[in-house]
């Protein structure tokens, strides 16, 4: 995976200061074993071009993602049905009805 890649992909899921989520993100992927994170001075070396992005950043990467997609579908389906509710609190609830017009 190349570093413009990299960095694209993870500004879109977590904006511009995308260093620090990114390696949490990436600790339960490791392949040494799961960790909370890791360490993201190390994510900023990749991101400055000292140090090279290993190769099971790439997988982790498309897991992450796809995670992320899920979340958002799950979450957008949520927000709609909660619309919903508010636009049926929102209505005005009808009066009685209205007594007729008595008027000559």
């Amino acid at each position: 995976m190349d570093l413009a890649t990299l960095v694209d992909l993870a500004r879109t899921i977590y904006g511009e200061d995308w260093q620090r989520p990114l390696a949490r993100a990436l600790g339960p992927l490791h392949p040494d074993g799961a960790r909370e994170a890791i360490d993201d001075r190390l994510v900023r070396r990749w991101a400055a071009g000292e140090r090279p992005i290993p190769e099971w950043v790439g997988p982790a990467l498309v897991h992450i993602l796809e995670r992320q997609a899920f979340l958002y579908v799950k979450r957008a389906s949520l927000l709609r049905e909660r619309a919903g509710e508010l636009r049926i609190e929102l209505r005005p609830v009808p009066d009685e009805a209205p007594e007729p017009d008595m008027r000559p």
